[in-house]
């Protein structure tokens, strides 16, 4: 099949190997290119390179708006009162494959991997003092690895979940697209194969006894802690997950914002449970509140929190008025507002799932610990201004922890994810196929099969 996407590559503000919303990104051809050896120099084209990645999180398809949008739109806690068809299939859990949300994201996705992958390969070879290669290293890899996981839960897994037997995954590619010959298609790879790569980059990430624990903005060790800890669950290894919470919560470096100050985690924004938030401000802004607001208030409302989420809330809930306002302009949350600049921050990890994360392992270990369980899911309900839960069965106490994580990550794109993890895709979906989003048609089409379609698409 001839290639007829193009890719340029570019050395602008740390983006290197920027690629067109709409083409296909495992199948291009370079016009020009860069050698991953000469694009990075020193310590100062390093970082560029670094921050070019995040970058790539910042992109609209990806974390500044679609991917936690769009499926928290699928799973109903967002409603689409706007006009984008695109949006509609996904409202109405009708995707086509061909849907230029899901291209774009992929793309955009793919884009970022290869971000990666270019500064991966440059780093060894750059001489320069000020450079510390390993802690970078270590970076990169755990950015390399959250795209591979966000891509694997929404395009991976199998109708029953994630780990399970026959699970799909999706292409692993490790190495710089530079020139032609490395956009040969590469068939995906299986569910478990994908995550041993993910955990082979944190593992790596982590094993960096210089690697900082927190760097403001940006993902560090913690977050690379936080991240396996998910993926552990994802597993099935609870040990794992909860090991690493403990870690985590243990180390003095994170506390929940008080109850009377929850909507300040986002008005104020990088507050102390913050331990991956994703930066924004005027000069690198996004179009999240915007997409949420009345054009009476500089936005195009294209979608809304739901009616069911606002009901799923308990009486005296102090999170409703933040998840589902009921004063103009209404229907909009808190956690993003800032229409005129579009500098809201995403928050993509606190320290309230370090709580949730270990309540559902601790009540998933082959001898569960109930009482373990019940105290990290009342902590946030506390925080809440709710009742302790009580429940003697593990399965109460899990049902519990989805209701849990819809509500304290409303607008933050846990739930679709969570109910796919635990078997509950169909209180969302009647057809179990459409557990899995379809691969984007044009990169089935253009691999010539290569890249295979989930099954029902």
């Amino acid at each position: 099949m001839k290639i007829k996407n193009i890719i340029k590559a570019t050395f602008l503000a740390g983006s290197v190997i920027l690629a067109s919303c709409t083409d296909n990104y495992l199948n291009q051809k370079p016009q020009a290119s860069l050698d991953a050896t000469t694009a990075y120099t020193d310590a100062a084209s390093a970082k560029a390179g670094l921050l070019g990645i995040y970058s790539g999180f910042q992109n609209a398809n990806y974390y500044g708006l679609r991917y936690w949008a769009l499926t928290d739109l699928y799973a109903n806690t967002l409603t689409h009162t706007g006009t984008f068809p695109s949006f509609a299939q996904i409202n109405n859990k009708s995707i086509l494959a061909d849907n230029v949300e899901i291209t774009n994201m992929w793309n955009s996705m793919y884009s970022t991997i290869n971000r990666a992958n270019t500064l991966l390969a440059a780093i060894p070879n750059i001489n320069d003092g000020a450079l510390n290669k390993e802690d970078y290293l270590a970076e990169v890899k755990t950015l390399r690895a959250m795209v591979y996981f966000d891509l694997l839960r929404l395009f991976g897994g199998s109708i029953a979940g994630y780990n399970q037997t026959g699970g799909v995954g999706i292409p692993i590619i490790l190495t710089p697209t530079l020139v032609e010959a490395d956009a040969t298609p590469v068939a995906r790879s299986t569910e478990a194969q994908v995550y041993t790569q993910i955990n082979k980059d944190l593992d790596d990430a982590i094993a960096v006894a210089s690697y900082p624990n927190k760097i403001f903005g940006r993902m560090g060790k913690d977050a690379a802690k936080m991240l396996k800890a998910r993926v552990a669950l994802y597993t099935g290894d609870y040990t794992t997950a909860e090991s690493l919470c403990t870690d985590l919560i243990s180390s003095g470096r994170y506390s929940l914002v008080s109850g009377n100050n929850y909507a300040n985690i986002w008005l104020t924004q990088n507050s102390s449970e913050s331990i991956f938030e994703l930066q924004f401000d005027a000069q690198n802004s996004n179009s999240i509140a915007f997409f949420y607001y009345p054009t009476t208030r500089g936005g195009r409302n294209e979608i809304n929190s739901s009616a069911s989420l606002n009901a799923a809330h308990e009486t005296g809930d102090i999170r409703k008025p933040v998840n589902y306002t009921v004063t103009s302009p209404i229907k909009v949350t808190l956690k993003y507002t800032r229409v005129s600049t579009g500098a809201d921050n995403v928050t993509i990890m606190r320290m309230s799932e370090l709580y949730l994360i270990r309540a559902e392992a601790r009540a998933k270990k082959a001898t569960p610990d109930i009482i373990g369980a019940l105290a990290d899911l009342n902590v946030v309900r506390g925080r809440a201004g709710l009742a302790d839960f009580v429940a003697l069965l593990p399965s109460d106490i899990i049902d519990q922890i989805v209701k849990e994580d819809r509500i304290e990550f409303a607008h933050e794109g846990h739930i679709w994810f969570d109910l796919r993890r635990n078997g509950m895709a169909g209180t969302v979906v009647t057809e179990a196929y459409k557990a899995l989003w379809p691969i984007p048609q044009r990169e089935v089409l253009n691999s010539g099969g290569v890249i295979s379609q989930n099954t029902g698409y």
